[in-house]
């Protein structure tokens, strides 16, 4: 492969329990209690008075919001553009603007949190447990705040709040439960988070591997290992392309790796590309993950929800949009998006003249767009098409068109057929000739 040039909160309601304040002491050392404290007891309130009749959401995501005054908030994001955040701080959603924002920080999942929170909370310190139910509430993880209310009560049978907060919950959460069940399919005023999830295969590791293989810049490459064991067998291959001497041959296998890789890529031993491991994301693909598919890019937020590509009623474009900081999410969105094509055949990616891909154009504003995004059954998904980018100057298309112009060209072909024979939908791979 010839090298190229690089284009280089939610709140805890306190007690005045003085456990309380080791576990508030915890959250503020791992960046969590953002929101100012109460000095008043929790009250416990009907949940119905606490907004949260919405069904339950898995897939908020948690993240610390860094403004350019230094000041920091906590929240679920709601939604996101190349303009604006929508923040949910105690169940009221907020709007602020990209300008005032100088970092957003996705926190880990509730569950991983909760587990950590808990280890430090003593299992006689009810309290301070009843805080972390609390905090789970909030987080609409019924069935760990459950759970963890029973083990409560099994230490302390009788505790009076603990009893009513478990009922409670327990009542709440068949209730979403039963209204899940009985909604109508065909109602086509249904919330937009009961459409399902798009199911799509993923790539495996070894694909991924693959992938980072051919996309990765010999001028910049990531860390990687090539064994001697491959270099061994291409001399097996291509006896004739090798010296005779034992001490020649010795100094090729003690050359470092990325020599090693350029010797595979020179003969174009593509049956061995598989024995390389490239131990970290091209640098291409750390840009796809920053500003396009990963957890705080426009792709993600804006195209790979499931009231949009992210869903089974999305059509032949369908994205990966669960666990979308995976390395799994982000190179299978990468292979989908490198091999579709419109109905007449224009790809979505223009590598020769990336400005005018219709995979940007489509989130462009419509009567600026050269591919205007089709029209949207906003009874069916719950809200109509939104934008992405206001024009083509806007800084999220122009790190857009810069990544794809920082793909390698002419397009490789992997060696794979995506998605699987077996896979509904599945279509042949005709991508170009390989380095």
């Amino acid at each position: 492969m010839p090298a190229r040039q690089p284009n280089k909160a939610s709140r805890f309601k306190l007690r005045s329990a003085t456990s309380v304040m080791g576990l508030l002491c915890t959250c503020l050392l791992i960046g969590f209690a953002q929101q100012p404290e109460q000095s008043t007891p929790t009250q416990i309130t009907d949940p119905e008075h606490k907004q949260e009749s919405d069904p339950i959401e898995t897939t908020l995501q948690e993240c610390e919001v860094t403004f350019t005054s230094g000041r920091t908030l906590t929240g679920i994001m709601m939604d996101s553009d190349e303009d604006e955040i929508v923040l949910r701080i105690n169940g009221i959603d907020t709007t602020y603007r990209r300008a005032r924002i100088s970092k957003i920080e996705f926190l880990p999942p509730v569950e991983e949190r909760f587990e950590r929170f808990r280890a430090a909370i003593p299992d006689n310190d009810i309290e301070g447990r009843l805080v972390l139910v609390d905090w789970l509430r909030d987080r609409r993880a019924y069935a760990l705040a459950i759970a963890e209310l029973a083990s409560i009560l099994e230490v302390e049978p009788n505790h009076p709040q603990a009893k009513i907060l478990k009922t409670w919950l327990e009542q709440h959460l068949k209730l979403i439960e039963n209204r899940s069940k009985t909604s109508d399919p065909s109602d086509k005023t249904r919330s937009t988070r009961s459409i399902k999830e798009s199911a799509i295969p993923l790539l495996s590791e070894e694909q991924i591997n693959l992938v980072r293989v051919y996309e990765l810049d010999l001028s910049d490459p990531p860390d990687l290992k090539v064994k001697n064991e491959t270099i061994r067998a291409l001399m097996s291959q291509m006896p004739g392309a090798f010296p005779v001497g034992e001490e020649e041959r010795e100094a090729i296998l003690d050359s470092d790796d990325l020599d090693k890789l350029r010797l595979l890529f020179r003969h174009k031993a593509r049956d061995l590309y598989s024995e390389v491991q490239v131990l970290e994301d091209p640098q291409s693909f750390k840009d796809f993950n920053k500003h396009i598919a990963g957890r705080t890019g426009w792709l993600i937020n804006g195209c790979a929800t499931t009231r949009c590509h992210g869903g089974a009623e999305a059509g032949d474009l369908q994205l990966v949009g669960r666990q979308s900081n995976s390395t799994q999410a982000l190179y299978t969105n990468f292979v989908i998006l490198d091999q579709y094509e419109l109905a007449d055949g224009t790809p979505l990616i223009d590598y020769v003249d990336p400005d005018r891909s219709p995979l940007v154009h489509m989130g462009l504003v419509r009567s600026r767009s050269l591919y205007p995004h089709p029209e949207v059954d906003a009874q069916k998904f719950g809200r109509d098409w939104r934008p992405v980018f206001r024009s083509t100057k806007a800084t999220n298309f122009k790190r857009t068109t810069d990544w794809i112009r920082s793909i390698y060209t002419p397009r490789p072909d992997y060696g794979f057929q995506y998605p699987p024979p077996d896979a509904e939908g599945s279509q042949s791979d005709e991508n170009a000739s390989q380095p």
